[in-house]
């Protein structure tokens, strides 16, 4: 008797527990920024929507995530999507089960507890009903922002030119996340700009929950680096007179350069110049402009070891090649009238290294040899001069 009591026990229970059905419907809508002054209010792109069966497991999660930290749901969780630009979303199929379905077996409504989460807005708990067999589009939520954000436009110039550097350069922009609640690491950002471009960055907009209660918003001290982004370094960051000095002398490998930023676009300008110079082309003449015997000579131009980038040379001697010609007779204009002597191209395609000049331009130093013998004549070189044209008739005073 006693068997037959428990075997009854044990199939009325499972008679029971195997009495449900199955529902399933779906949910969406859309998700705005609560202080948004547009009609409509702006939608949130890339928030990520959590939607749960179980509100215990949804709280567990809630209650996990720490301010400042990127949002990791548990297992436990349901359905999962992402809002598109317009801050849109949809989850078409959540699955539940009832054993007492409100419309019989037919039909059947439930809660769904769901999670919203931005990096910029934070972890926000909200719930909604819905219906099986069916998708409702009647979400709509207003999230505020726990994180500001910074469009900083940023131009790169070269204080020889004044004009915008365009070679790629690397920017990379600290920006503090600390909080009096949460201390955490500055967020670096980065990226390669030519000439201009535009860094988003974002932080927490209260430095303590008394600026929150008193509508201070925060203003925090960046630090920005940057540095030419190339196998071969030809470029560097230097001052734009704003320094002690009041020059344009390279920035130590170790700069930062701070702004104070708190609107929601804010301008920087970077400077640099460069370090890998070009020679400037040479032209001119050489001997007796009348006479046929000023043709055919080698002119070449030679820099001293301290001036160009070589291994080899010595001391103050001018050693280092920087190109050589030969001089030609030239007609002038139709009446078949000839100059001698002439030569041209001295330089072109020839470079100096210079890591220490702090203005904007700098010079070398070069003397001229004909068919390999010292001239005697030197002159002085500046790198904001694209070219230059000599008489090497006679020793004359540096230009």
């Amino acid at each position: 008797m006693k068997r037959f009591n428990v075997i009854s026990t044990l199939a009325a229970a499972v008679l029971f527990t195997s009495c449900y059905s199955v529902f399933s419907g779906g949910t969406g809508g859309q998700i705005v920024d609560a202080e948004s002054t547009s009609n409509p209010k702006r939608g949130i792109a890339y928030v990520e929507v959590y939607a749960y069966t179980d509100s215990a497991a949804r709280d567990s999660d809630f209650k996990a995530w720490q301010e400042g930290t990127i949002f990791t749901p548990s297992d436990t969780y349901y359905g999962h999507t992402t809002t598109d630009s317009n801050g849109s979303f949809s989850i078409s199929k959540l699955v539940w089960k009832e054993t007492k379905p409100f419309f019989g077996k037919d039909a059947d409504f439930t809660t769904i507890y769901l999670l919203y989460f931005h990096e910029n807005y934070g972890l926000t708990k909200d719930k909604t009903v819905i219906t099986s067999d069916s998708t409702s589009d009647s979400i709509y939520a207003e999230l505020t922002a726990i994180k500001k954000t910074t469009s900083l436009n940023i131009k790169i110039y070269d204080v020889s030119t004044s004009n915008t550097f365009n070679d790629n350069v690397l920017v990379t922009v600290s920006v503090p996340q600390s909080t009096d609640t949460l201390s955490t690491s500055p967020k670096n950002y980065e990226e390669i700009i030519s000439g201009s471009g535009t860094i988003s960055i974002s932080y927490p907009r209260w430095k303590t929950q008394e600026d929150k209660t008193n509508g201070i918003e925060n203003k925090p001290q960046i630090s920005i680096k940057y540095t030419q982004s190339a196998d071969e370094i030809t470029w560097k960051a230097c001052a734009n007179a704003d320094n002690d000095e009041k020059d344009y002398s390279f920035l130590s490998d170790d700069f930062e350069i701070t702004k104070t930023v708190e609107n929601s676009s804010y301008s920087v300008s970077l400077y640099g110049k460069a370090t890998k110079i070009k020679v400037p082309t040479v032209n001119g003449n050489y001997g007796d402009s009348t006479a046929e015997s000023s043709d055919g000579i080698v002119i070449s131009m030679k820099a001293k070891k301290s001036d160009a980038n070589s291994t080899t040379g010595s001391g103050e001697e001018y050693t280092i090649d920087c190109g050589e010609t030969t001089t030609q007779s030239q007609s002038i204009g139709t009446s078949g009238t000839q100059t001698h002597g002439n030569f041209s191209g001295l330089g072109s395609g020839f470079y100096w290294i210079d890591n220490s000049y702090n203005q904007k331009f700098t010079t070398i130093d070069v003397q001229f040899f004909a068919d390999g013998v010292a001239t005697g004549i030197i002159k002085t070189l500046r790198s904001d001069t694209q070219s230059y044209n000599f008489n090497l008739n006679q020793v004359q005073a540096d230009d």
